[in-house]
Parts: structure tokens; C-alpha cells; sequence
């Protein structure tokens, strides 16, 4: 009788043991597998909110560079208008200004700049302008109290 608990005992032991070592690993794996669910959920709620914020980012250097170019285009204009007849100068409006593309025309007494990525439209009110602004060389001349572009 002392040999058959023995006996028991020595095999419920070494069954025991070897079922609570796995669920260990069980349990270690599945916390592992947790932990990494959420550390992909964090992950992707992270770039989630960046995306936003590098739009942010990207729509406020367009702002910034067509701005620059805005404010750029009417000094010249306002430049050309404040002296005498006979003023002459060659100016350079680049194709794209700090990487952003944009389109920039005169319409009545606004210069207008308009990014092609983001759609953001700018007005600058400038005098009476006889031509239209261009990507590249421009010229612009006083002559008989009228500002001529190109």
C-alpha cells in the first residue's frame, strides 16, 4: 500500500509539475502577446495624432512660403509706384518658393498667390498694374505714371 501512494504521489507530482509549467508559459506567452496588442494600439493612435499635426505643418510652410512670395511681388510693385517715371528692374519669381509650387496672377488691384497642394488662396492688394506678374523674369517699368510688368 505504502509502494501505490507512493506510486500516486511520485505521478500526480510529476503531472502537476509539468501542467503547471506549461500554463506558465502559457500565461507568459499570452501577456506577451497582450503587451504587444497594445503597444501596436499606442502606436497607431501616435501616428494618428502626428498625421494630423504634419498636416498642420505642411499647410502652414505653404502658408509661410506663399506668403513670402506675396509680400515679395507687391514691394516691388509698391516700389515701382513710389518713384519717379523711367524706373526700370528685372526681378526673378522662382517656380517654386521654399518647395511649394504655386500659381500667382493679377486680377484688378490684387496680386493673388495660390498654393496647388493645399488649394490656400492669398490676396495682396497692390496699384493699378498694367501686365501680369510671371514665374521666372519679370520686368516692371514706370513710364507716364503707370507701372508696366513685363
Amino acid at each position: 500500500m505504502f509502494k501505490l501512494i507512493k506510486f500516486l504521489h511520485h505521478h500526480f507530482n510529476k503531472m502537476f509539475s509539468n501542467t503547471l509549467f506549461n500554463m506558465k508559459k502559457a500565461q507568459v506567452a499570452n501577456e506577451f502577446l497582450i503587451l504587444l496588442c497594445m503597444s501596436f494600439l499606442f502606436l497607431l493612435i501616435f501616428m494618428y495624432a502626428s498625421a494630423e499635426d504634419i498636416q498642420f505643418l505642411i499647410q502652414k510652410k505653404e502658408f509661410n512660403a506663399i506668403n513670402d512670395m506675396g509680400f515679395f511681388v507687391q514691394s516691388e510693385i509698391f516700389q515701382a509706384a513710389s518713384v519717379y517715371d523711367g524706373y526700370y528692374r528685372e526681378f526673378e519669381v522662382p517656380k517654386t518658393h521654399y518647395g511649394v509650387n504655386y500659381s500667382i496672377t493679377i486680377s484688378g488691384n490684387f496680386l493673388l498667390i495660390k498654393s496647388t497642394h493645399t488649394g490656400q488662396l492669398l490676396e495682396f492688394r497692390i496699384t493699378n498694374v498694367t501686365g501680369n506678374v510671371q514665374k521666372g523674369m519679370n520686368n516692371i517699368t514706370k513710364l507716364g505714371g503707370v507701372i508696366y510688368l513685363n
